[in-house]
């Protein structure tokens, strides 16, 4: 998972447009009316100072915020991939095709909400090892936690860039998001790179342009909630409802008293949504770099 923006609202979320909207600088962000009832944000943190505002990583992000039926709306789905393919385009410019395009799924497979990264990578058209020279050089693989393999994420990419030299690199990862409505239907793209682990409180080391040396792009869905944070919003929101003043002060202390922080959920038909998450962000690379036949 991304970076985490965890300030005073107890407010978890790995999404840059969140992050702007309770930092007070969503004002910052543009924000354009696409078709199929999908909304683009663009937020460009071009600054040290207003990175430090939002909580983010100074680079441009990318969000498009799609209704709940884009799973079933094959059109919708398309258009969807269209604007991620423009975007990726823009944000990574010209590759040679002789220049390998490496896409790496982050992530922990066993887990259903956060296999968003290894089921990505399964779906490149890989070309590498072929000889057609008409194609995309691609290459994917994936990561894998920690937990089970011992090396850090940012370890196995940067041995992996040093050695086969890529043009450029897309990280691809399940995020975390404040708010019910997103969970499966946002889908951010951001130079600004990942810090895998660290939206569920694992800081982990940075993978970025500054430490690979080349282009990064990081593209993810939120799939997860935090509890501390659903709860959070469902009772600040509640109370205002009914015209009650909110002690926040002491709803955080409660909250942390309860030790929420590393409690995560996701929705029942999570693995759908990754499924198809999934097949959205890997059609739209493999149509960027022109890698089907």
């Amino acid at each position: 998972m991304h970076n985490k923006f965890m300030g005073y609202t107890q407010f978890v979320t790995d999404l840059a447009i969140e992050a702007a909207q309770i930092s007070g600088a969503y004002e910052l962000s543009a924000h354009e009316e696409l078709g199929f009832g999908i909304t683009k944000h663009t937020l460009n943190i071009s600054n040290n100072e207003l990175a430090k505002r939002i909580g983010r990583e100074r680079g441009v992000y990318i969000t498009y915020d799609c209704p709940s039926k884009i799973y079933s709306d094959s059109r919708a789905a398309g258009a969807l991939r269209g604007y991620i393919t423009k975007s990726l385009a823009r944000l990574l410019g010209t590759v040679k095709k002789s220049s390998p395009v490496l896409v790496i799924g982050l992530g922990n497979a066993e887990i259903v909400a956060d296999s968003l990264g290894e089921r990505t990578a399964l779906g490149i058209d890989v070309t590498r090892q072929a000889a057609d020279s008409s194609k995309q050089c691609m290459c994917a693989f994936s990561t894998g936690v920690l937990g089970t393999t011992g090396i850090q994420s940012a370890e196995l990419t940067s041995a992996v860039v040093d050695k086969i030299k890529p043009a450029v690199v897309i990280l691809v990862d399940s995020l975390a998001t404040g708010n019910v409505s997103r969970i499966g239907t946002s889908f951010q793209l951001s130079t600004a790179g990942i810090s895998p682990g660290s939206g569920v409180g694992q800081d982990k080391e940075r993978i970025d342009k500054s430490v690979l040396g080349v282009p990064v792009v990081a593209v993810g869905v939120p799939l997860m909630l935090s509890l501390r944070t659903a709860l959070y919003s469902f009772v600040k929101s509640f109370l205002e409802q009914q015209d009650m003043d909110v002690n926040e002060f002491c709803l955080r202390e409660r909250l942390a008293e309860k030790q929420l922080a590393g409690l995560v959920v996701a929705p029942k038909d999570i693995d759908f949504m990754v499924a198809n998450a999934a097949m959205i962000i890997s059609e739209a690379i493999n149509k960027t770099f022109n890698a089907y036949s």
